[in-house]
Formats: structure tokens, C-alpha cells, sequence
């Protein structure tokens, strides 16, 4: 019995310790975590965070799409940091099952580098002098000031510093000093701690990807020279962060996870919270042409429009409205306000096209209604099909943000479909392409992209990389468009970009994919059940 007694105690100890150990071990990657976090710079607009373990490398060695999109030379610059911190054995145990950050910041107009962030395994950062001192015995390691850089046969540099048990480094000079800078200052962190565990951090996860929209645009429009250089639709004032982990792909980057708008959301994208996901098939008619699409799934037509009104009246637009409303309804004895929300579908967003063309798309629920109620407070064209809204703004003030460029747009209708642009020639194109049934969706490729996404959520947003060309072109600057056509990146292998968000009460569930362009022998050949034509 007393054998009994203690086997049973022996084991209880045991399952404490292992509990306390592994509680013990989160707790640590938590503050960790929250280390790194308040010390990036405040434009960070991307981090990546990986395990420092074999497994990872192992996955991961064969995979040539983070090359693809950093290039080549980035690619090499992280190898060399691998050989050195992770392989080399001098090393290894000093970084081993630490997590590693790698995050994206602007360093000079047209260009942008790596910032590295680690800490250090157990109490190992117990002794710097130590450590540098190990390094210098086997490397090339020179001091500046408050921090060291270590010199590679190509003549690279890397810089680093040790801080508050993480070592920080960069290829770039200045961004490491920026770094240590801000850090001493107290600057404000570009991804609150608090924000990215409200996301629920994936501490399990063999990788993290953690996104700032606000600066991922100001970093995007480094690379342009226009004076509003983002177009990627309502996506530009998109305040929020996303915290997502990685899923294995070995052709394509797949993550997911959740995203949370700033606590001031007074913006577009929140009307969408509190609605449920649902089936998007408007990208079932998107032409052959079309370079990237943001569509939008309302389930709850009467609190989208409460909420849109708010906005409104936030932006003191509200007025402009209703006197638009009080003069349709004098000249055509149709209460707008009434009808057109009893009458517009679930279903609605903007496609741009290769062209650089834009088109907005709206499912109706109620057509025939519709195209009476359009047909009053519209005129003829010479056109047949096409018709002119007599008044401005309207779609505007009905459906929000993606309507905002149509003032007084013209549009056709098809099926179930109101189509609307403000060029003439690019609905004609839509109709022909509809009427031959020259679909994007019908391509072998996309088929397969498709395969991959999620067909229900509240926001999609897709970029087709062959059909942008010419959108990217005018986006970027000579320099930065020099650079991507360079052997040092191959973007061209590329297929699409797509992320989607589904509504869960105050934050979005968020799917991210890219993938390659597809081989002959993973696509299967089948066709697409066009069901968009259903009213």
C-alpha cells in the first residue's frame, strides 16, 4: 500500500513539474514576444516570426517562394545569418528554440530592408563579452559604438547589437541605429502586444505572420512616385492588424488567423463586423481582364444601412443624402430611401481591370424592381443597353466606400447583375465577354487558385500578378519597377494574391494566400458550375 501511495505521489510530482515547465516556457515566449514587439520601429508594416528549430529549415529548405517575393540577394543575406547563428555549432546552443522576428521597414525612397530580432536560449545572455568574444575567435567581427557588425566574403555587413536579452541586427546601417535610437526613446511600437494576443498569437505555430495595414500602404507607396499612389480599393484605410499562422504549401504562402480594427472604428471596414459570412459569386463573372477585385457579402441589409448612415453623418455627408433623396423623390415621386434598400442583394464591390478600367458589380435580389426604379432616375444613352444615373453619389450614399469614384457612372444590366462604370467602352467589353462567356473563372488556373480559398466570408480581395502588370507598372516608380523586373526577383512565376475576411463579432477570421503559377500536372481538368446567374 505505502509502494502504492508513493508511485502515485512520485507521479502527481512529476505531472506538476512537467506543468509548471511547460506554463513556465509559454510565459517566457510571452514576454519575449511583447519584447520584440515594443522594440520594432513604429513603420514596421510586416513581421514575420519563425522557430528556431530543424524542423522549420527542413520544411521550408526547398522553398523558393520567399526568395521569389524578397529577392535573391535578401534570400542570401538570411542563409549566411542561418551558417553562422544557427548551424554554427560555437553558437547553435545559445540561440536554439528561440523564435526569430524578421520585419519589413522603409530604408531610403524606393528601398526597404530587414530588421532581425532574437532572444537568447535559457540564461545564456548572462554574459555579451563572452559571446562576442566567441564570435571574434572564429569570424570578423568590428565594433562601432554601441554595436558590432560581422563581415561576409561578399562584402555584406551584418550589424548587430545586444539589448535587453535580444539581439538585434540588420544589413542596413541605419536601420539598426534608427532601431536602438527609438528604443531609448520610449518610441511608440508599431504592433501593440496587447492588439497582436487579442488575436490570439499562435505560440504553437511553426510560424507567424503579423500585418499592419496602415503601414504596409505607407510602405507600398515608397515605391511610387504618384502623388495618391494606393489603389487597392477601401483596403487603403484599412486600420487594422492581422496575427496569422502559417499552413504548409509547398508551391504557395498560406496563412491564417484573425485581424482586429483600431479601437476607433469609424471607418468602412466596420460595417462589415457583427455580419455573417456568406457566398461570394460575383467572382464567377469577373472577365477574363480583370487585374484584382475587393467584393463585399452584407447578411443584414437594415443594420448595414444604420451603420453606413452613421458614417456618413461622421463624415457630415448625411445632409448631402438626404437632399439628394428629397430631390429624386421631387422630380420622380420615388421614395429612394425606401426602395433601393428593399432591392440591392447581398453581394456587391469594384474589379479593376487590365486596362486600368474600373467596373462595379451589385447582385440584385429584386431586379425587375430595380431596373424600374434605375430606368426613372436614369437617361438614355446611345447605347441600347447602357444608361446614365441622372444624379450623383447615389450608389454612394447606399453602398459605401467602393462606389465612391462612380459619381454619375453609367451602367447596364445583366441577369441579376447591375454593372456600372464610368467608361463607356469598358462596359461594352463586360458585355461581350459576358455574352461569349469569357470568364476568368473558367481558366484552368484560376480553378486551381480557387481550390485553395475559402467561398464564404464578408470581405475578398484578389490580385491576378499577369493581369496587374500594366497597374503596377503605373504604380510604381522607374527605379522600383527596374528592380522588380531584375534577375534579383522573379515575381513573373506568380500567380495571385487573395485575402479574405469573415466576420466574428468584433474581429475578422482572415484566410492570406499566394501561390505560383500552377504546373500542367497539378491542375486537374474540370469545369466551374456557373450558379451566379440564379436570382
Amino acid at each position: 500500500m505505502k509502494r502504492i501511495i508513493f508511485i502515485i505521489s512520485f507521479l502527481f510530482v512529476i505531472v506538476i513539474g512537467i506543468t509548471v515547465f511547460y506554463f513556465k516556457s509559454i510565459g517566457s515566449a510571452e514576454n519575449t514576444a511583447e519584447k520584440v514587439f515594443n522594440t520594432l520601429p513604429e513603420d514596421a508594416s510586416l513581421v514575420f516570426e519563425c522557430k528556431n528549430e530543424g524542423y522549420f529549415f527542413d520544411i521550408f529548405k526547398d522553398f523558393s517562394l520567399f526568395s521569389d517575393l524578397l529577392g535573391k540577394k535578401s534570400a542570401d543575406h538570411l542563409k549566411a545569418l542561418k551558417s553562422v547563428f544557427i548551424e554554427d555549432n560555437l553558437l547553435k546552443e545559445v540561440f536554439e528554440n528561440s523564435e526569430l522576428y524578421f520585419s519589413l521597414h522603409k530604408t531610403a525612397t524606393n528601398q526597404a530592408d530587414l530588421l532581425v530580432a532574437t532572444a537568447f536560449s535559457s540564461n545564456k545572455s548572462q554574459d555579451f563579452a563572452h559571446l562576442l568574444a566567441t564570435m571574434k575567435s572564429k569570424y570578423i567581427v568590428k565594433d562601432s559604438s554601441n554595436y558590432h557588425y560581422l563581415n561576409f566574403n561578399n562584402d555584406s555587413r551584418f550589424y548587430f547589437a545586444f539589448s535587453n536579452d535580444l539581439m538585434l541586427g540588420s544589413f542596413n546601417e541605419e536601420l539598426l541605429k534608427n532601431t536602438l535610437n527609438n528604443k531609448q526613446q520610449n518610441h511608440k511600437p508599431a504592433f501593440t502586444f496587447k492588439k497582436i494576443t487579442g488575436n490570439q498569437r499562435n505560440k504553437n505555430s511553426i510560424a507567424n505572420l503579423y500585418i499592419n495595414y496602415v503601414n504596409l500602404n505607407k510602405l507600398l507607396n515608397n515605391f511610387s512616385n504618384r502623388k495618391n499612389p494606393v489603389e487597392t480599393a477601401n483596403l487603403k484605410s484599412f486600420h487594422a492588424i492581422s496575427a496569422l499562422n502559417i499552413n504548409y504549401q509547398s508551391n504557395a504562402l498560406m496563412f491564417s488567423g484573425t485581424t482586429e480594427l483600431d479601437d476607433n472604428q469609424k471607418e468602412y471596414s466596420a460595417l462589415l463586423l457583427n455580419q455573417k459570412p456568406g457566398k461570394n459569386t460575383l467572382s464567377n463573372i469577373l472577365p477574363y481582364d480583370a487585374a484584382s477585385y475587393l467584393f463585399y457579402f452584407v447578411s443584414d441589409g437594415k443594420s448595414f444601412d444604420t451603420k453606413l448612415n452613421e458614417l456618413l453623418s461622421h463624415r457630415k455627408e448625411l445632409a448631402k443624402k438626404h437632399q439628394q433623396v428629397q430631390n429624386i423623390s421631387q422630380k420622380h415621386s420615388i421614395n429612394i430611401d425606401k426602395e433601393l434598400p428593399e432591392v440591392i442583394g447581398s453581394e456587391f464591390g469594384t474589379v479593376q481591370l487590365a486596362s486600368r478600367d474600373k467596373l462595379g458589380l451589385i447582385k440584385s435580389k429584386k431586379i425587375d424592381r430595380l431596373a424600374f426604379i434605375f430606368s426613372a432616375i436614369s437617361s438614355a444613352t446611345n447605347e441600347p443597353r447602357i444608361r446614365r444615373f441622372d444624379d450623383s453619389d447615389l450608389l454612394y450614399y447606399y453602398l459605401g466606400d467602393p462606389f465612391q469614384e462612380f459619381k454619375r457612372p453609367l451602367y447596364t444590366m445583366i441577369e441579376n447583375h447591375i454593372i456600372v462604370s464610368n467608361d463607356m467602352s469598358s462596359l461594352k467589353r463586360f458585355l461581350n465577354n459576358y455574352e461569349t462567356q469569357n470568364f476568368l473563372s473558367r481558366t484552368d488556373k484560376n480553378i486551381y487558385f480557387q481550390e485553395y480559398l475559402s467561398n464564404q466570408g464578408n470581405i475578398f480581395f484578389f490580385i491576378h500578378n499577369g493581369n496587374s502588370k500594366g497597374n503596377i507598372r503605373s504604380f510604381l516608380s522607374g527605379t522600383s519597377y527596374k528592380n522588380m523586373l531584375s534577375d534579383d526577383f522573379d515575381w513573373k512565376n506568380i500567380y495571385g494574391f487573395s485575402i479574405q475576411f469573415s466576420a466574428d463579432k468584433d474581429k475578422f477570421f482572415t484566410n492570406l494566400f499566394m501561390s505560383k503559377i500552377p504546373q500542367p500536372t497539378e491542375i486537374k481538368q474540370e469545369t466551374l458550375p456557373l450558379d451566379s446567374l440564379l436570382k
